[in-house]
């Protein structure tokens, strides 16, 4: 059954109806089309370090008890690319693109909502664009290194795809997955901070396919609640699983971050964040 259209707050309709909206995915949205969340990632990153026997035993298995915590994600992903040195860009090509995983109907959903202003997808396969080329194979794709592209696509209210972690399909081009890369670019990169202060304080954002506990999402709601008053810009909005946060702790995500916490099921692999995206797009 498709989700009700009543279930999505009023301010989010209006933002999408003015085409002040932009959609924010996460790895969750690539699950589906068997691709690895965090957790699995890293893992299979340790896969690769161990058979290239670039680490012990003993090394590995107190990789494998810190990739179980994941609040040590960023510092496990630092690592492990540093152990993995000149095989890192093959591992990301393997894992990303070699097993050329389609769309979903989520990806396909979104082309459907037409008052879209952006897409920013932190995952580096090329699931988004894939679905996007179907009906439009110039649609513009940036990545975190093409600020100036994507800060004339806002002026001009042109739709663009930001690959703002890098795009496995180019690897030359980079991927941001450490501590260090992130920080780089929220601290220490003026355009893009630009950029970002455009993209949070004039446009809505849905979240889907994250989770409020990765690590750089936190980093990005902080440095935004850190430059920016959570109660100045726009409402934002995240799906996420309404047994993985209670009613306390989606106040705090309001009231700090200004994101209001819409519940979702989890069954049939988040089906309705699907159903979400899809009665969106008939309001």
């Amino acid at each position: 059954m498709a989700l009700d259209p009543a279930r999505i707050p009023q301010s989010l309709k209006d933002a999408y109806k003015k085409g002040v909206c932009g959609v924010y995915v996460g790895a969750g949205a690539s699950k589906p089309a068997g691709l690895p969340m965090w957790s699995g990632m890293l893992k299979a990153m340790l896969e690769r370090a161990s058979a290239e026997k670039l680490i012990g035993e003993a090394e590995a298995k107190e990789y494998e008890s810190l990739i179980a915590n994941s609040s040590k994600n960023l510092m496990v992903a630092s690592a492990l690319k540093e152990v993995l040195g000149r095989h890192f860009d093959d591992f990301i090509k393997s894992t990303f693109v070699t097993p050329k995983p389609k769309p979903t109907a989520l990806h396909h959903g979104f082309v459907k909502l037409s008052n879209l202003q952006f897409v920013i997808t932190t995952n580096y396969d090329a699931l988004v664009e894939r679905a996007y080329q179907v009906v439009d194979p110039d649609v513009s794709i940036c990545t975190f290194r093409d600020v100036g592209a994507t800060q004339s696509a806002l002026s001009n209210r042109e739709f663009f795809i930001l690959k703002a972690h890098g795009d496995a399909t180019k690897i030359g081009n980079g991927i941001v997955m450490t501590d260090a890369d992130y920080r780089e670019l929220l601290y220490r990169q003026r355009a893009y901070q630009a950029m970002l202060a455009t993209m949070f304080t004039m446009y809505s954002i849905v979240f889907i396919g994250t989770s409020m506990a990765d690590p750089e999402l936190q980093l990005l709601l902080s440095y935004i609640s850190e430059v920016f008053l959570p109660t100045s810009g726009p409402q934002h909005y995240a799906l996420m699983a309404e047994e993985d946060m209670g009613a306390v702790e989606r106040g705090r995500w309001r009231k700090d971050f200004n994101v209001n916490i819409i519940p979702i099921s989890k069954d049939d692999d988040y089906a309705e964040a699907t159903e979400f995206i899809q009665a969106l797009a008939t309001v």
